[in-house]
């Protein structure tokens, strides 16, 4: 099983694969992640670009954070909007992680 480390990505690429979404919703280039957050356009705007991120999480590892609150009416910086989902991210990650190591080798022993 390849190490916990390695599979997870590390917050620098983590924003920049958000920052990639934020340029194709809005066909805009940001550079600067602590821009104000609602500066890059309307709720569905950024409801979109939310949306558009976690389909991307949920392709590239199976499953999409789960938040409740309402990430596209939050008030800060984009920066803040990637910190709340990368945390949320990193926990579901190292929980599967676990599942997987514990109920993996069961598993097998059942076989």
């Amino acid at each position: 099983m390849e190490s916990f480390s390695k599979k997870r990505p590390t917050f620098d690429q983590f924003k920049v694969w958000f920052m990639d979404e934020v340029q194709q919703c809005t066909k805009n280039k940001y550079d600067n992640s602590f821009l104000p957050w609602s500066g890059l356009g309307s709720e569905q705007i950024r409801e979109k670009i939310i949306e558009s991120f976690m389909q991307l999480l949920e392709n590239r590892f199976g499953f999409r954070p789960v938040i409740e609150e309402r990430l596209c009416a939050m008030d800060g910086a984009i920066e803040s909007v990637v910190i709340r989902i990368y945390h949320v991210f990193s926990t579901m990650f190292l929980v599967d992680h676990i599942n997987k190591k514990m109920y993996g080798n069961r598993g097998k022993e059942l076989n």
